[in-house]
């Protein structure tokens, strides 16, 4: 049987990080600290839980002053201040960091925009979409690009399946966007194909979901918990859009095992420091092209083609690669 903290998404690595943390403190300095894992953010406190509970704590000034803002997800020391609400005083070395670029727009370089995290030590980020007019494959591959950036592993979701009779253009659209990803077709107002979701959330591993607003995240974030947890709002019958109902990131434990954290929706994502320094693998590859000018799509000879073949690089990559090659010509 899992602990409470391994159930929180608690491993080996962690305890390694912490443990060299609590070698530089005294014996006394160590009793009065503990692991917790954040499960809410505000602007004067942290929600965190750990193996005594959750509770609100208060950011050290220390961490203020160093500008370290711990994300939703983060695992963190907490320090008992003997009276009032304890302190966080420490982040442990993140596994995994979702972030996004806020301010990067169309040929403006990732470097002049500043990083957001939007979630740290995520193990598994579900990408949603409906078969509607808010449905853009550009988008979602930018999507895929973000969660494989973060270390993290994406699953496409197609929400709302049941709004058509058939929804085959739509799942082919997303094979094509990664077609060695992993596929649901989903209906969570109607709770229909969600067995294959419940299946990624074993004991431990945490779970984000992604996407626009109006395509159910806070619908399929409560089927999943088996609960009206998160708010949900109405589409709006003009464009297909829905309003934000998520304004919080919130890490959830769900009935079962695993753990799962609700968005704010995003309306678009420009990937942090998604130069070509993320490409830097596939940039040597395209050295050993047989051809200079090579697309790596048909040509033959492509070492990046070759690549993709062995498995080695996620055609999903390759998308994103070839999408901002496009972008500079």
């Amino acid at each position: 049987m899992l602990t409470e903290l391994e159930a929180l998404g608690w491993g080996t690595d962690f305890e390694r990080d912490y443990q060299a943390y609590l070698g530089a403190l005294t014996p006394e300095e160590q009793a009065l600290v503990q692991p917790v894992r954040v499960t809410g953010t505000g602007r004067q406190s942290v929600q965190v839980r750990g193996a005594q509970g959750e509770e609100e704590v208060q950011l050290a000034g220390a961490l203020r002053q160093a500008q370290v803002t711990p994300a939703i997800g983060d695992w963190a020391v907490r320090q008992d201040t003997g009276a009032g609400p304890g302190r966080l005083v420490h982040v442990l070395p993140r596994r995994t960091t979702f972030s996004r670029a806020v301010g990067a727009d169309d040929g403006r370089r990732a470097q002049a925009a500043r990083q957001q995290i939007i979630a740290a030590n995520v193990d598994v980020v579900l990408i949603v979409t409906t078969p509607d007019a808010d449905f853009d494959a550009e988008r979602l591959t930018r999507y895929v690009q973000a969660v494989e950036v973060s270390g993290a592993r994406p699953v496409l979701v197609l929400n709302k399946a049941d709004l058509h009779a058939d929804v085959t253009w739509y799942l082919e659209q997303l094979r094509a966007v990664g077609p060695d990803l992993e596929l649901h077709a989903v209906s969570a107002a109607a709770g229909a194909g969600l067995e294959g979701l419940r299946a990624l959330l074993t004991g431990g591993v945490t779970l984000a979901l992604i996407g626009s607003s109006g395509v159910g995240k806070s619908t399929l974030t409560n089927a999943l918990l088996e609960g009206d947890v998160a708010l949900t709002g109405a589409v709006r019958s003009t464009d297909g859009q829905g309003r934000h109902t998520t304004t919080t990131r919130t890490l959830y434990r769900v009935p079962g095992g695993g753990l799962l954290i609700d968005n704010p929706g995003l309306r678009d994502i420009a990937v942090w420091d998604s130069a070509s320094v993320h490409f830097d693998d596939l940039e040597e590859l395209a050295t050993q092209c047989r051809f200079r000018k090579c697309t790596h799509t048909t040509e033959p000879g492509c070492a990046v083609q070759a690549a993709v073949r062995a498995g080695e690089i996620p055609t999903s990559r390759l998308a994103a690669f070839q999408a901002q090659a496009r972008k500079r010509r």
